[in-house]
Formats: C-alpha cells, sequence, structure tokens
C-alpha cells in the first residue's frame, strides 16, 4: 500500500461515491476504483460496503480507517513540526461551530485573527454536533467548537468557556416587569422552542424537565434551528425564548430589558473544542483558541458554581 492510497480512501469516505471522490482527486473513476481494490488486498479486509448509498466503511473498515486517519494526520504533523519551531502561525484550519453559538462567536474574534495570525486561513461551516463529530471522525474537519459534555469516544474536548442562560421575555408578557426570573415563574406554554435534536434545545429541555412543568400544545407550532428567528417572534408576538449569553451581546439597546436573568437555580452551557484524539494543525489549532479566548469577559472562562447543563447528545463512533 502506499500514501495516496491512504488519500484516496479518506476522499472516498467524505465524499460518499466513488464519482465525486475522482472528481475531487482528478482521477478517472477507474482508476480510484482499482487503487481501493488493490488497498484492500494488500490488507486482505474489505473496507467499503459498495451497496450502500452513499458509500460507508464496513465494521473492519472503520477499525483500518482510525489508524489509516491516524498516519496520515501523523505525516502532516510532521511537516509542520518546522513551521511550529519558528513559531510560525500559517496554513488553512478548517472548524466546524454549532449554529446556536457560531454567529455570536466568530464576529467577537475574526477581526483579531486576521490582525494578529494574517497567514492562518480559517474555515468555518456551521454544523450541528453530530455533523461536526462524524466530519473529525473521517477527517474532514480539524476540529469543532461544541457545546459539551458529549458522549463521543476517541475524541479529545477542550474547555473554551461558559454561558449563562438568559431569558428574552417580550414586552407584552407579566414577566417583563421582573429584573429577573426564577424557573417557578416560567410557564412553559408561554416558551417558544428550537427544532428538537438541536443541542441547545436539549439543554433547554433539561432546564424545563427541572422545573416539573409540562407544555400543552398550542394553535402556532414554530420549529426553527435558529435563536435570532426566536428573538423575532418574541419581539412580535408574545411569549419568551431561552437565549445563550453571546446572543444577547447581539440585542439592540432599546430592546435589553427584555432579556431577564435567571436566579435560583441558574442555568449554564460549557463551550469546548473537540478534536480527533490525533490531530495535526495543533500549533493552528493553539492560536485560534488563543485568540478566541482573549475576546471573551474573564468570568465566562472560569467555570461557575451554578448548574452546567448536559447536552443529553451520545454520539456513535461513524452515526
Amino acid at each position: 500500500m502506499n500514501f495516496n492510497q491512504l488519500l484516496y480512501l479518506k476522499e472516498l469516505i467524505h465524499s460518499g461515491s466513488f464519482t465525486k471522490a475522482a472528481a475531487k482527486l482528478g482521477i478517472s473513476q477507474p482508476a480510484l476504483s482499482t487503487q481501493i481494490k488493490m488497498l484492500e488486498q494488500e490488507s486482505e479486509i474489505t473496507l467499503i460496503d459498495r451497496h450502500a448509498r452513499p458509500i460507508k466503511l464496513t465494521s473492519e473498515g472503520e477499525e483500518v480507517y482510525q489508524i489509516v486517519l491516524e498516519i496520515l494526520q501523523r505525516m502532516e504533523s510532521l511537516s509542520e513540526i518546522s513551521l511550529r519551531l519558528q513559531g510560525k502561525r500559517e496554513g488553512v484550519l478548517i472548524l466546524g461551530i454549532i449554529p446556536t453559538l457560531a454567529p455570536y462567536l466568530v464576529p467577537l474574534f475574526m477581526d483579531e485573527l486576521q490582525e494578529k495570525y494574517p497567514r492562518l486561513e480559517l474555515v468555518i461551516e456551521e454544523l450541528i454536533t453530530e455533523e461536526i463529530i462524524r466530519r473529525i471522525r473521517t477527517g474532514h474537519l480539524d476540529g469543532g467548537v461544541i457545546s459539551t459534555p458529549v458522549e463521543a469516544g476517541k475524541l479529545h474536548f477542550r474547555i473554551l468557556f461558559y454561558e449563562q442562560f438568559f431569558l428574552y421575555v417580550s414586552d407584552r408578557h407579566p414577566l417583563y416587569s421582573r429584573e429577573y426570573v426564577t424557573m417557578n415563574d416560567i410557564d412553559l406554554n408561554d416558551l417558544w422552542y428550537l427544532k428538537e435534536g438541536n443541542c441547545f434545545q436539549n439543554q433547554v429541555n433539561a432546564v424545563c424537565r427541572l422545573a416539573g412543568r409540562t407544555k400543552s400544545r398550542g394553535n402556532l407550532v414554530y420549529k426553527s434551528n435558529s435563536i435570532e428567528s426566536l428573538r423575532r417572534i418574541v419581539e412580535t408576538r408574545h411569549g419568551m425564548a431561552f437565549l445563550p449569553e453571546l446572543a444577547t451581546m447581539s440585542v439592540p439597546s432599546e430592546r435589553e430589558d427584555m432579556i431577564k436573568p435567571i436566579r435560583g437555580v441558574e442555568p449554564v452551557r460549557e463551550i469546548s473544542l473537540v478534536t480527533g484524539s490525533v490531530y495535526a494543525r495543533r500549533h493552528l489549532l493553539d492560536a485560534f483558541v488563543e485568540v478566541v479566548l482573549s475576546q471573551l469577559p474573564s468570568h465566562m472562562k472560569t467555570r461557575p458554581s451554578k448548574w452546567v447543563v448536559a447536552t443529553e447528545l451520545s454520539v456513535g463512533q461513524f452515526s
């Protein structure tokens, strides 16, 4: 087997088809198929389930693929040693960030990152947690910024900061006149929710269960993955929605009175950088973390004595 065959396998798994992978690699489909068959013959393992759509690894192939990724990442790390020893921060870093965080976090650090490390090219994709973890495991993301804790084996998690939950309350709601609210004050029938399966919504569900309340179905059900959409509904209709702390920083000053801190049980979410257990571009990831943390308020970087809400996510190896 040779190094190119390992690269071909990686691209095939990412693309999900021989046609797409061959086009991305700039080779013919028969040539790609031949190289993958040679890799299977030399390893004496059937790596690919060719009947699946998109193409998937076999159970034996999953084990081999993790070794392939480690080899590729270690080879890439070797090429980066010189840059790291010289203190250079240059190259491409590809990260996934969850949608309930990216619109608020990225504007905080992007100018500082470009100014401090102009030769670092950062590519950011907004993805849900499961997709971020899947792409890290298949070697197509260098890392991700997600809400934790998450049950996901063979990954490395580095806690970055904590975000407090706030309640965003319509100016037509009785709680609007309050300086703060408690969980006992919240009528779940007045809450607007994100789409189920979103990790922030999972955390909101956990908070609501703690309140011991149940929600009856109203005459309008709105399913969204966007916190901004929930904000607009609260502003134009009625009711309230939970917001993570960074999202409150983009609320216009004339609407700041709609933001209510939660007292008593004070929920927060933990935000972490997730990478593979073996990962390249460590020096670029360190530069990214350094800049992000430099732009956050100090209280967000210290573990609070408040309730860190679980994401209630468990992600299998290649789910």
